[in-house]
């Protein structure tokens, strides 16, 4: 038998980072270990441990098909890849001409690298504003706080050794990042950072393994984290911990801030929290006394809902303002546009501001001017000045909310939704109101419904086309992170693609020539990379034989703020936020209830007195993903990999 062992990254999940060797005998992958050349300590999680599987899965989709009965019927008939996009490029075609480029709608699941960036590329390319992806029900109420107040999202990362206070807030690293990894704050870095003294703040109301480390754990009311924020901005600014000459030289709006924290002294923020007066009094003295100290991303915040969203992650992006740790290593960098990947210009998003048959702005404009066409363009003009080409995450600024996607298929308000292409997404469980989904999934009005993805779910049964996605391992990846930053790492395919499974790039690419976009298309995945690589005076195949399969990191400028200013109108951290105000919102980071809670709804709370949180990490798992997965002994007809975990 021929065996051959393959470097490459495991992309089983958004890090992309660890390194790994792929066994493959005779063309069947039989095992995956962590590379331990340059570190011999690695190991990988067990999320490695569901890559097999899920390329020889029983139930992985391998061919095209169209759909022949009504929705729903799971009646296909099999079809070649070159004719489905003929009639599935005919068809939208035929759309764009009858109700505008609007009306087509592209939704994305998570952790398709490639796939992402082409998506938007295809959209801002075709003419419609109204796409969706992970990042909508991920950070994106996160993202755009941050760069309303500091210009750019504040990226806080932990340095053993370095950072003094490091606060998790609505993050549990222990599953979510298992083992190391240096684009994030990683478990082993956590325990790391215990052991040489960091003061661990952990806000969660479950008792994690993260909270169990912790210095002070913090277990709040689910929802109540923007009342939290203020309690300790009350004790920062009261108590004048915060950084007065930072203060003074770069940020505007303290003294509202000032007069607003008022309202809210640590013994009110205790009832509305439940959380102890003293416990509260402690975070806010350890975050502002302790330098350098950081917040460091946590999404759960930015799934609470209503108003209470917006003063949970406004109230995170002020602490990270006035405390005196913004800008430094181990504290928050404040972010710069990445350099070394043509990300902005070849994703394209100028072709939102000036497309020839675009006429309307996004689904949900209207009611979320935030995230829109024109939200996108407000916020592009406060950072024109240290951000000429914009921020490299602009897909966050064009969000559509998939309410309004529903609405515009339903009742075809404020215009028709008429196609819906979906690429790894399941709506129906990744969504609220599952009813109101499987209604317009299901809708007459829907006029062409195409799902591309590894296996057949309760979503694309519902298609008139479903395509078959390769995996990681038959695909060569590219980890980008989406326009945040300057970490790139590359990966060649380990084997063919089998079967007739093709790359997300196929499906934009294809689609993009047969509608006149031929001339943006390099005809291969590979050509594409060396394209956005052009910055970086690389190309794919030298970014595959890099130490790491990575480009070398730059360690980023401290304090960049000091020759540039911020990217806002003013040039300064705005603690009240003009773009909010230009936008039609309440600038000021006023707390909310939820809009379900034992005090916004009691009489809910009296049938139903137990709080569900929704979305928690579970190592095996990626979000929604994997869960057709089978392990053990039931699983004689899946082969399983051999695989170090992060025991």
């Amino acid at each position: 038998m021929a065996l051959r062992v393959e470097k490459s990254n495991c992309f089983q999940c958004p890090r992309h980072w660890c390194q790994v060797l792929v066994h493959v005998e005779d063309g069947q992958i039989v095992k995956i270990l962590p590379d331990t050349e340059e570190d011999e300590t690695r190991r990988l999680c067990v999320k490695a441990n569901t890559s097999i599987g899920l390329h020889d899965h029983p139930n992985r989709l391998n061919y095209p098909m169209k759909r022949v009965g009504k929705r729903g019927s799971d009646e296909w008939e099999q079809i070649g890849w070159d004719q489905a996009m003929d009639e599935i490029a005919g068809r939208l075609d035929n759309i764009r001409k009858e109700y505008g480029p609007e009306s087509v709608v592209a939704l994305g699941g998570t952790i398709h690298t490639h796939g992402d960036a082409m998506a938007w590329r295809w959209c801002n390319l075709f003419g419609t504003p109204n796409m969706i992806w992970l990042g909508k029900n991920c950070g994106e109420a996160q993202v755009l706080s941050d760069m309303a107040v500091i210009g750019y999202p504040s990226m806080g990362v932990m340095i053993p050794g370095v950072t003094q206070c490091a606060i998790f807030w609505g993050v549990n690293p222990a599953e979510s990042t298992p083992v190391y990894n240096p684009m994030d704050v990683s478990w082993p870095w956590l325990k790391q950072a215990k052991e040489l003294g960091t003061k661990i703040i952990v806000i969660d109301p479950r008792r994690t393994r993260t909270a169990e480390l912790a210095d002070l754990w913090l277990q709040i009311r689910p929802g109540t984290d923007g009342a939290l924020g203020l309690g300790m901005l009350n004790v920062i600014i009261n108590e004048e911990l915060y950084d007065k000459a930072f203060v003074e030289k770069w940020c505007i709006g303290f003294d509202e801030i000032k007069g607003l924290v008022q309202e809210y002294p640590v013994d009110r923020v205790a009832d509305i929290t439940w959380l102890s007066e003293k416990d509260i009094v402690q975070a806010a003295r350890w975050y502002a006394m302790l330098k350098p100290s950081t917040i460091g991303w946590g999404l759960a915040d930015c799934h609470i809902g209503g108003g209470a969203v917006k003063s949970a992650v406004l109230t995170k992006s002020i602490l990270r303002a006035i405390t005196g740790s913004m800008g430094f290593l181990g504290g928050n960098l404040s972010g710069e546009t990445p350099q070394r990947l043509g990300w902005i210009r070849n994703i394209m998003w100028d072709r939102q501001f000036d497309h020839p048959l675009r006429t309307r702005d996004n689904l949900g404009a209207d009611r979320w001017p935030i995230a829109s066409v024109k939200g996108y363009k407000l916020y592009r003009d406060a950072m024109k000045n240290v951000y000429p080409e914009g921020f490299g995450g602009a897909q966050y600024n064009m969000f559509v909310s998939s309410h309004a996607i529903w609405k515009g298929i339903l009742t075809e308000e404020p215009y028709p939704v008429k196609a819906l292409l979906m690429q790894g997404s399941n709506p129906l469980l990744t969504f609220s109101n599952a009813r109101t989904v499987h209604k317009a999934l299901k809708s007459e009005n829907l006029a062409l419904h195409v799902s591309m993805d590894f296996t057949l779910t309760p979503s694309n049964m519902l298609a008139d086309y479903v395509l078959p996605a390769t995996d990681w391992l038959e695909r060569p990846e590219m980890r980008d992170f989406w326009g945040f930053s300057d970490g790139i790492q590359g990966a060649k395919a380990v084997v063919a693609p089998m079967f007739e499974r093709h790359h997300d790039y196929d499906l934009w690419r294809d689609l993009g020539k047969r509608l006149g976009q031929g001339e943006y298309w390099p005809d291969t995945l590979e050509g594409m990379y060396d394209k956005m690589l052009e910055s970086s005076d690389t190309t794919f195949e030298a970014l595959c034989a890099m130490p790491g399969r990575a480009l070398p990191f730059d360690i980023p400028e401290e304090k960049p703020f000091e020759k540039k200013g911020f990217g806002t109108f003013s040039g300064k951290v705005e603690l009240v936020p003009s773009v909010f105000e230009k936008l039609g919102y309440d600038p000021l980071p006023r707390y909310e209830e939820p809009p379900r809670s034992p005090v916004s709804t009691p009489e809910l709370a009296e049938e139903y007195p137990l709080i569900l949180i929704a979305g928690s990490r579970v190592v095996q798992y990626t979000h929604t993903r994997f869960r057709e997965q089978r392990t053990g002994k039931d699983s004689e007809s899946v082969p399983q990999p051999t695989c170090q975990d992060a025991s």
